[in-house]
């Protein structure tokens, strides 16, 4: 192993202790700050997931988004946090195959438009059904776990999805190349 490598690999365990340590050097609003950027990074980083290697501007990020804080502002005062994260990520799954499979032959700005007309279609779904169903506007998100951990899982998303991210830019220079 060279020197650069060497100071790499500190440079990242380094950064990483740093991250992991923020909740306990951090209460109040900087643990809030954290967690907005957390939040932003994971959001941007999967969005530029798709997008970089397909070249397609999507704005359904903020559709999925929704959908998962709402799936946790529904059941997540009833159910157990790791149930109501499985049934998150199980609407989403549902939700991005149906419609990745339906826009397979769109591209360029009637993607866009779609994408669009997603995240809107969304949020006026959500809004439909609270005002005529719970007759109310609006959930609170009450949940049984510390802003400690909400901070941890957003840190494991994004490594997850920085982790997915350098697998998919190796495929894909590893295609263009071929």
């Amino acid at each position: 192993m060279n020197l650069q490598t060497a100071f790499g690999v500190v440079a990242t365990l380094a950064a990483a202790a740093a991250l992991i340590a923020v909740p306990f050097v951090a209460d109040g609003y900087w643990l809030s700050l954290a967690i907005g950027i957390m939040n932003y990074t994971v959001l941007a980083t999967a969005w530029a997931l798709f997008s970089g290697p397909t070249r397609y501007v999507s704005l359904a990020t903020v559709a999925f988004f929704g959908i998962g804080a709402y799936t946790v502002a529904v059941s997540g005062e009833h159910l157990a946090w790791p149930l109501v994260l499985l049934i998150a990520l199980g609407i989403g799954l549902v939700v991005a195959l149906i419609v990745g499979l339906s826009t397979l032959r769109l591209s360029g700005v009637y993607f866009v438009i779609f994408t669009f007309g997603l995240a809107e279609l969304v949020r006026q779904l959500v809004t439909w059904y609270e005002v005529n169903r719970t007759h109310t506007l609006g959930r609170y998100v009450f949940v049984e776990i510390t802003t400690g951990q909400i901070y941890w899982q957003l840190l494991a998303l994004a490594v997850l999805v920085f982790a997915a991210g350098a697998l998919v830019r190796r495929r894909v220079w590893a295609w263009r190349c071929a």
